[in-house]
């Protein structure tokens, strides 16, 4: 099974190497890709499409993969999912402390598009809410923490079509090195192969 983890905000593709190596382990191949610009300044349309345009360069246009997307990265894994036809190729979408429903730490005065998409009820947001019904035949899945300081408030995360729940980590980066988290990953990917 092939598996494309997507960073968030502000990192690059080395941010889910502790994940990456995990699943490589298990027998999974991974790609972790950078989407630049980091900041998101262009918005998450223009990350979805160069996520786009890696995935196919990596695995072609119809190879069946699965998706790991941290905090905005989940927000652009659903973008590519719902909008650029991804979901006719993924299996499953494991969404990670993922701002569904925005975060208001969006409203700071930073020049990136993806950030003010990010606010809660943006009409981005909104757009992509009457677009879930795009992901009817993928597996999701949202986890999240009561304790991250990133997505405010934190139930933002959840994510009302997918099958929720709920890990205690210290904060917002920490929940991709949370040994629960990857091991309940694992577990469900083990489930659809």
């Amino acid at each position: 099974m092939k598996i494309v983890l997507i960073h968030g905000i502000f990192s690059t593709g080395l941010l889910m190497f502790w994940m990456k190596r995990k699943l490589e382990q298990c027998g999974f191949e991974c790609f972790s890709p950078t989407l630049w610009p980091i900041d998101g300044r262009k918005g998450i349309e223009f990350a979805s499409a160069n996520l786009k345009k890696q995935i196919d360069e990596r695995f072609g246009s119809s190879e069946k993969i699965s998706l790991i997307g941290f905090s905005m990265g989940g927000v652009v894994a659903r973008h590519y999912l719902q909008e650029l036809g991804g979901a006719s190729r993924v299996d499953s979408f494991f969404s990670i402390s993922a701002p569904h429903k925005g975060s208001y730490w969006a409203y700071l005065p930073y020049p990136s598009k993806a950030i003010k998409q990010l606010r809660p009820n943006s009409h981005f947001l909104k757009q992509l809410r009457a677009s879930e019904t795009n992901l009817k035949d993928v597996k999701l899945f949202s986890y999240w923490t009561p304790l991250d300081l990133s997505i405010i408030p934190s139930s933002n995360s959840y994510w009302r079509v997918a099958e929720n729940k709920k890990f205690f980590s210290l904060s917002h980066i920490s929940i991709i090195f949370n040994r629960k988290v990857i091991g309940e990953i694992i577990s469900k990917l083990k489930q659809c192969r």
